[in-house]
């Protein structure tokens, strides 16, 4: 395990470096100032490594890897910035969330510039295939379905399970199936290969939101980097919304209803005693297993970078 704890070690700052170095200009200031404190937090890079890991299996160009891993995060960014503004979200990364340290209007054109970057990043790469570009915005599409329909269920009682977890193959899964799948694209890999590394980054796309959710109220607030709560303040469909109300309605709206955005205490206690958390997490198993299922049909096995890699992904605590 210490390999790949180094190697990813070693591309986590590589991809720091390239995009701390990215050339951005400085004026004007209320576009360019509000894009460098986004970039200013320290994510854990999830996707920027995935991309690269990919892109050993198939032995692509490292800079083109780079590339196609800074447009993946710049683009991970614009989704946070967007999505902070419609949850009301006032933390992210253990800083202030970009719409509270400046303003609405300067956070969603931040969120804009830094979505054309990624495009003109990924215009860098020169002998790219003609689908490479499409398939990468058909995902950035897929992203937004997935976000209209998680807005959309917010004002819904009655979402399924099947519901919530079609929605995050489309807002979450979506991108990390990309990571995946389009180092694979560049090598010119056949379309069975695409498609199977696309359901393997949707399903572990999936086991990442559910741990989330889980996070979210179980989590702890400095080691996430963000404010706790915010899905039951927003009343949120989450797979533990869902499966709560599913049980227990009339308890569940009631906890929901009477929480002050502070002590998650009894919500908590409501999820461990009626072993909503222990369901929840075997949901996430599963589609981790899922994952790897399809990884192995291409020859990932557990000895694997990208497998392992996967495995410190299930074993995370925020």
């Amino acid at each position: 395990m210490s390999s790949i704890l180094e190697l990813i070690k070693f591309i986590t700052c590589e991809f720091n470096r390239s995009l701390n170095s990215f050339p951005l200009p400085k004026k004007p200031e209320y576009l360019y100032g509000p894009i460098k404190y986004s970039l200013k937090g320290k994510g854990k890079r999830f996707r920027p490594i995935l991309v690269h890991l990919s892109g050993r299996k198939y032995k692509v160009d490292p800079e083109d890897i780079m590339k196609v891993s800074l447009a993946v995060e710049l683009l991970h960014c614009f989704t946070l910035i967007h999505d902070d503004i419609m949850d009301s979200d006032s933390t992210r990364r253990n800083m202030p969330t970009l719409h509270k340290r400046y303003d609405i209007s300067a956070a969603i054109l931040a969120g804009d510039g830094i979505f054309t970057i990624s495009q003109l990043i990924l215009n860098g790469i020169e002998s790219k295939p003609t689908q490479f570009l499409m398939l990468y915005n058909q995902m950035v599409l897929e992203i937004c379905e997935g976000q209209a329909l998680d807005k959309d269920y917010e004002a819904k009682e009655y979402i399924t399970l099947d519901d919530y977890i079609s929605m995050v193959e489309k807002k979450t899964g979506a991108l990390l199936a990309a990571c995946c799948y389009l180092p694979a694209i560049l090598a010119g890999e056949t379309e069975d290969t695409i498609k199977i590394l696309r359901k393997a980054g949707e399903k572990l796309g999936v086991a990442f939101q559910i741990q989330d959710d889980l996070f979210e109220i179980f989590g702890d607030e400095a080691r996430m980097g963000k404010s706790l709560g915010s899905d039951i303040l927003s009343n949120k469909n989450t797979a533990i919304a869902i499966e709560s109300r599913k049980q227990f309605k009339s308890d569940w709206n009631k906890i929901v209803k009477e929480f002050d955005g502070e002590n998650l205490d009894l919500i908590r206690n409501f999820l461990e005693v009626n072993k909503i958390k222990n369901k929840i997490e075997d949901i996430a198993e599963n589609h981790f297993s899922s994952a790897y299922d399809s990884l192995t049909k291409l020859g990932f096995d557990k000895y694997s970078e990208l497998y392992k890699f996967i495995k410190i992904i299930e074993k995370r605590h925020s």
